[in-house]
């Protein structure tokens, strides 16, 4: 009962935040509405993380940071995906100032109060899962320069889509080469695990309070300088996810 009150709580909230973007994109200047956009994005991040950790026995987040030296201001993002959680987390726990934008299926960009108006406005990718190659390397293409231009970090999943078991896959090398040409980036290597246990709607209701979620900074690889350092880059990514994800179920019951 409390899962589903959470839930609608979130969902009353991004239907009515949706509302009044529509009203601004309708009536004020551009750079006013995207201003707008950025303010709900925080609210639905801070809505969320409030939420959860408001649950009787609080959401189990655990942060870790293995990564020694400061990070720069900028970066390309790559992590393992479990659930829609994955993003909010990462999202609501950058640095200061880092703003982190998504490759996200285009699925998304409609029928999802607040969610989908954000993606589709604030600079996120949105790539058919299934269908034409050339349009998903087009719309990552323009999504890296937009990021650039707008000072963003974007970020990646390798494996293209949700882990519904927690094993990792197979990392896609095209959509990571295909950002690093438009411009040379560190990497940010992140690992995630528990949001496969929660990521049906049936799981959350049962489960959600039970597990523990785990977001760990595992590295900070330099930016690649050509093909085969991306890909080197790539392959060392999903080894060093791997074996944090091997750690950390360590510590499971």
């Amino acid at each position: 009962m409390l899962n589903a009150f959470i839930v609608g709580i979130i969902v009353a909230g991004f239907v009515w935040w949706d509302f009044l973007l529509v009203f601004s994109f309708a009536f004020k200047s551009k750079k006013a509405a995207i201003r707008d956009c950025l303010r709900f994005e925080a609210k639905a991040l801070h809505l969320i993380s409030a939420a959860f950790f408001a649950y009787r026995g609080g959401f189990r987040l655990h942060i870790q940071n293995r990564v020694a030296e400061p990070l720069p201001d900028r970066f390309l993002i790559i992590a393992n995906h479990q659930s829609i959680l994955d993003i909010v987390m990462i999202m609501d726990n950058m640095p200061v100032k880092a703003r982190a934008r998504f490759v996200a299926k285009m699925e998304l960009s409609y029928g999802v109060p607040l969610i989908s108006t954000l993606l589709r406005r604030l600079g996120h990718a949105l790539v058919r899962r299934k269908g034409d190659p050339l349009q998903a390397m087009r719309a990552v293409e323009k999504f890296a320069h937009r990021c650039k231009a707008d000072g963003n970090c974007p970020a990646i999943f390798p494996e293209g889509t949700r882990s519904r078991t927690g094993e990792l896959g197979t990392f896609h090398s095209a959509g990571v080469r295909k950002i690093l040409e438009v411009e040379k980036l560190p990497i940010l290597v992140i690992a995630v695990d528990g949001g496969w246990r929660v990521a049906s709607l049936k799981d959350f209701f049962r489960k959600f309070g039970t597990t523990p979620y785990y977001m760990r900074y595992v590295a900070l690889l330099p930016a690649p300088q050509d093909k085969r350092q991306t890909l080197e880059a790539i392959e060392e990514s999903r080894t060093l996810i791997a074996s944090a994800l091997a750690d950390l179920r360590k510590n499971y019951p």
